[in-house]
């Protein structure tokens, strides 16, 4: 009997990533001396392939060497950030993608007016460290309806949400927000390849006797994912590494599914599939 094995056509690595990713091998490629500011995405193996490269991360600007130039990485980073490598003379490879950057005008141009920002997402993730920052005003962040229920809100305010949170949890958040809120403007900032990956997260979740999620295990985007899958599936998985794979996972007449984070690059992914045919003695019928 064959296991049927299937990989979803949205996992891992969305634009913004692959594009941060792309920008600091090239800089290895080239000889340029970087650094990025942070770990560049939140999947270690992918950072160990980078420092490899050359490329590694610090943690503050007082890290950064003479000579040395500064890569923000997809997340984004504050205003603040930005005069610092400019008072100090720090080259900067803005990496920031092209989805956050357009939360963080939105943010700056609505409290220029005077608005208050409610930031829908968790306050110790770097993408919504670096949108609290673009605020003039107040900032209010919060990452779920009960935090939403107990926060001193305003009568007028922007929401937007982290790019990789899930919808159902903003639409909870904002049900909350709007009852409480008069002057309420909304903006759908969640990424539509976290929307895609989630949703076919969930319909592969719920046909799969088996479900792997690959990614690392402090990425917000993949735990999230888990997160949907659990709901739906009881064999949901979390694997960051090949050998992550318990053996007897499966047995020949499940169906598997694997997805994977939007920090997780497709060499790491193909590692777990070939993993899971391996266990599975290369009897697999593999669809995507």
């Amino acid at each position: 009997m064959r296991m049927e094995l299937t990989i979803g056509e949205h996992a891992g690595f969305c634009f913004g990533v692959r594009r941060a990713v792309c920008k600091a091998f090239e800089c290895a490629d080239n000889g340029l001396p970087c650094v990025t500011l942070g770990p560049l995405i939140h999947n270690p193996q992918e950072v160990e392939r980078l420092e490899r490269a050359g490329v590694r991360s610090v943690a503050t600007l007082d890290e950064v060497a003479p000579g040395q130039t500064v890569i923000i990485r997809s997340h984004g980073v504050t205003p603040k950030v930005y005069a610092q490598c400019e008072a100090r003379g720090i080259p900067v490879i803005d990496a920031t993608c092209p989805h956050v950057a357009h939360i963080h005008q939105l943010v700056s141009q609505y409290s220029e007016q005077g608005g208050a920002v409610i930031v829908v997402g968790e306050a110790d993730h770097p993408e919504v460290i670096g949108i609290a920052g673009w605020a003039h005003g107040p900032v209010f962040i919060l990452p779920t309806a009960e935090a939403a229920r107990t926060a001193a809100l305003p009568a007028r305010a922007l929401a937007v949400a982290q790019t990789t949170i899930r919808r159902d949890r903003f639409e909870e958040v904002l049900r909350v927000v709007r009852a409480r809120v008069p002057e309420l403007t909304v903006r759908m900032t969640i990424c539509a390849a976290t929307s895609q990956r989630q949703q076919e997260a969930e319909r592969l979740s719920k046909e799969a006797d088996v479900m792997i999620v690959v990614g690392g295990r402090n990425s917000s985007n993949t735990q999230k994912l888990l997160e949907t899958c659990r709901l739906r599936c009881g064999r949901a998985y979390l694997v960051e590494t090949p050998q992550d794979v318990p053996e007897g996972i499966a047995s020949p007449e499940d169906r598997i599914a694997i997805t994977a984070g939007a920090s997780t690059p497709q060499w790491l992914l193909e590692a777990v599939r070939a993993r899971v045919e391996a266990l599975a003695g290369g009897e697999t019928s593999c669809a995507t």
